[in-house]
């Protein structure tokens, strides 16, 4: 059964809201968990020039990184007078992700939580290189926290991929399915499993039948038709081991990117959580351009869960 015993929140010094914090206390205190506060940063004027000697570069950075400990201390103070064990870090890095995931793999919390902004007029989620990166190349649980509050119940989504059924990425179903269990119960909140089907490429490929055009929209309609059912005894079958009420699965038909968001939007769903399984390419290691399409969308937060040989997929 998952637990979380050690919670890291990724801070931004440089920020005035820090919703990674707040969720991150109330997700530490709700699971008696131990709160590591950790502040990566870097200045480049610092980097090496014009300090020609290494003597006093070192001291300069230390000096930085100094102010950044200094600003975490009251932070810190305050968290423990409210009962939560707290630890705090300061390293110096550059690039940030890099630092941060060195950090997490090192001291491997349960959960890594860490800001990013969601802008409601464009309907996009505004990651930064950083968040993209992290994204891309933590291997441990990672929260996108944005401003907006949880509520006393929150709804919480897991997005599912039942047409892994048999391969290494179907066990992504039942941590997704683990995790948002887990925070359900530590929040009293609600779980709801989503599946977006879209079956294009099946009535393309049953579009004919030799050299002669099938019936049309009927048979189309009996194609889909018996996708849904067949997608809907696969998420019968991973949903089996897991407590979640037959009237809060959602087979939707439509593409991942517009059906997630939406649902997600419909439920009024505090978070989301779904998964992403490493793919390489030269120097490349990302999630799909689906998922990250739907990352773009999401209004809310979001849970990213990855398996357990991510570390060993990627090309870095």
């Amino acid at each position: 059964m998952k637990r979380i015993d050690r919670v890291l929140a990724v801070l931004d010094p440089t920020a005035d809201a820090q919703p990674a914090l707040r969720k991150a206390a109330d997700l530490a205190r709700a699971c008696s968990a131990t709160l590591d506060l950790l502040v990566c940063d870097f200045d480049p004027a610092l980097s090496g020039q014009p300090f020609a000697e290494s003597g006093t570069l070192a001291r300069h950075r230390e000096a930085f990184l100094a102010d950044r400990r200094a600003a975490l201390d009251p932070i810190a103070a305050e968290l423990r007078a409210g009962g939560l064990a707290v630890e705090t870090h300061v390293r110096w890095g550059h690039p940030l992700h890099r630092s941060i995931v060195e950090y997490a793999v090192a001291t491997s919390p349960d959960l890594v939580v860490k800001d990013t902004h969601y802008h409601g007029l464009l309907r996009r989620t505004l990651f930064t290189n950083t968040d993209w990166n992290l994204i891309r190349a933590c291997p441990l649980p990672l929260l996108l926290a944005k401003e907006r509050e949880w509520p006393a119940s929150p709804r919480i989504v897991a997005a599912l991929d039942p047409g892994h059924l048999g391969d290494k990425p179907a066990a992504l179903d039942h941590d997704i399915l683990d995790w948002a269990g887990l925070l359900a119960q530590r929040t009293g909140g609600e779980v709801h499993a989503v599946h977006a089907f879209f079956p294009a490429a099946l009535l393309a490929a049953t579009a004919f039948t030799g050299d002669l055009p099938f019936a049309g929209a009927a048979v189309a309609a009996e194609v889909v038709a018996a996708e849904r059912e067949r997608l809907g005894r696969a998420l019968e079958a991973v949903l089996a081991a897991h407590p979640v009420d037959p009237a809060r699965v959602h087979l939707e038909q439509g593409a991942a990117s517009e059906v997630l968001p939406r649902v997600a939007e419909t439920l009024d769903a505090a978070l989301v959580v779904m998964g992403a399984v490493s793919r390489s390419r030269v120097q490349e290691a990302f999630l799909g351009s689906t998922a990250e399409r739907v990352l773009d969308r999401i209004g809310c937060d979001v849970l990213v869960v990855k398996p357990p040989d991510f570390t060993e997929r990627l090309p870095f």
